[in-house]
This record gives structure tokens, sequence and C-alpha cells, in this order.
């Protein structure tokens, strides 16, 4: 029990810093910056850094065996790259709300394909978490009985996109920490992201076309935005099984909503407060129930 709390502490956490980054990644795309451009410079800054640091501090976390780089192309480009390119396009082409929760529907899918594999059991406490935390995304959206879900096409491609996305960078991402550290899967993630986009842009020309204060931006992003909390995701889920660190990840649109309200004055409708409090629920229903997955 002592474990999964520590898990709790750590994807909730990652759930607070990608809640603040999809706020400041709507501001950018308010300043028309081109959201390509974002998710290019959020890989390939977080790759530099990344890499440094691990060179400094902890170079034995560099290096792969030779027969795991077929499963590192994989994870970086199905999972860590396409994650990151759909997310900040559904914010592009919807709200901030609308992303998060299409994004959220990846515990639905996560759920399935364990039922499928017989490696989860749908029990009355993680099934009843499973509900509230998609009911309590969708009245986020919603925001009153009368108003209509506007989400255009492309968004909600995108959305649907980061959703499957997510769900893969979840339950891939869990056989290989069972070899390697969080931070080596992400630099590896983060490498791949930059190889991918190399073809949309070498980097540096896509750098020097904007001034210090977007670069300021994009160094946050990189930093608070993806290597901390997929760092503190990945901790997570080396104590949770996949379920549970997506369900309790569900926390991330409740941040999101009142970060908005704080810094952005958006206000929270009464129904949106409700499924506020209904994540929150379904979140700790999943903490409480006990939940063990069946192995095969």
């Amino acid at each position: 029990m002592k474990e999964q709390w520590k898990g709790f502490f750590f994807v909730v956490l990652a759930a607070f810093l990608w809640g603040l980054s999809g706020n400041v990644a709507k501001y950018l795309f308010n300043r028309q910056i081109n959201p390509l451009d974002v998710v290019q410079m959020r890989l390939f800054l977080s790759f530099v850094f990344l890499l440094l640091y691990l060179a400094f501090v902890r170079r034995s976390l560099i290096l792969i065996e030779r027969k795991h780089i077929c499963y590192m192309v994989i994870f970086g480009t199905f999972g860590v790259t396409a994650v990151q390119s759909t997310y900040l396009l559904a914010i592009s082409q919807t709200n901030v709300a609308t992303a998060i929760f299409l994004q959220y529907l990846a515990p639905v899918l996560v759920l399935g394909y364990g039922l499928l594999r017989r490696q989860e059991r749908l029990a009355l406490p993680n099934g009843l978490a499973l509900f509230f935390s998609v009911l309590g995304g969708f009245l986020m959206v919603k925001g009153s009985p009368g108003a209509g879900l506007a989400v255009s096409i492309p968004g909600l491609a995108a959305g649907l996109s980061s959703a499957a996305a997510f769900a893969f960078y979840t339950l891939y991402g869990k056989k290989g920490l069972a070899t390697y550290s969080p931070w080596t899967l992400l630099l590896y993630g983060f490498a791949m992201g930059s190889v991918v986009f190399s073809f949309y842009r070498l980097p540096w020309v896509t750098l020097v076309q904007y001034s210090w204060k977007e670069w300021l931006f994009f160094v946050y992003i990189a930093v608070f935005a993806s290597i901390l909390p997929f760092g503190f995701y990945f901790k997570g889920l080396n104590y949770l099984s996949p379920v549970k660190t997506n369900l309790t990840s569900t926390l991330e649109p409740v941040i999101a909503g009142i970060l908005a309200y704080l810094l952005l004055g958006e206000i929270l409708t009464p129904w949106q407060v409700l499924g506020c409090g209904l994540i929150l629920t379904g979140v700790i229903l999943i903490q409480l129930s006990g939940h063990r997955p069946v192995r095969d």
C-alpha cells in the first residue's frame, strides 16, 4: 500500500505539470505560433537537456543493448512522439479542456486491452472509477446541459489519436520499464521524435525564426511539460498498474481547469465543478480499491 501511494504522488505531480503546460501551450497558439514548431522544439530541447543531464550525472543510463533498438524506435515514434504531437495539435484545434478530455479516453482503451488479454478484471471499484472519470471529464467539457460539444473534425481526430497514443505509451512503456530506467526510455523517445521532425524542418532552422521570449517558452515546455512530468509518470508506473496510472492521471483536466481559472480568468460552471468532483471520486476509488491485475 505504501508503494501504491508513492506511485500516486508521482502521477499527481505529473498531472499538475501537464495541466499547467496545456494552458501555456494554448497561450503560445493564441500568439499564432505554429503547433508543429512547438512540438518539434519540445521534443528536440527535451532530448538535448536530458542527454546533457545523463551524460554528467548518470552516464550508464544512456547505453542500451542492441537487441532493444527496435523497441526504442517503436516506442519513440508511436509512443512519445505521437502523444506529444497529437495532444498539442488537439489543443490548437479545440480548447484545453476538450483536448485533455479526449486524451483521457485512454484509460478506457487501456482497460479494454487488459480485459481482452485477461490481465485485468472489471471489478466494481475500478469499473465505477472508470465511469466517474469519463463522466466527470465529459461534464467539464460540456459546461452546461444545453451546451453542445463544439469540436471540429481535425480537433476530434487529433484528440482521439492522442487517446490511442497515450494508451499505447502506457502499455508499451510498462514493458520497457522491466529492463530500463524511465529516463532511458524518455531519452530515446525524445531522440526518435527529433529524428522524425527533422523531416519537417531541421530544429535549429525552426529555432532561429523566433525571439528569445519564445525560446524561454520552448525551454519551459521542454523541461516542465516533457522531461519532468513524463519522468514522474513513468516513476509512478513503476509502482502502479497501467490502469491505475492512467486513471490517476485523469486529475490533469481538473488541475488544468483550476489553473485556467486562476491564470486566465476562465470561469468554471457548476457542472464543471461537479465534473471535477466526479474525477476526484474516481481517482480515490481506484486508489482504495485494492485492485490487483491478473497475470498470465
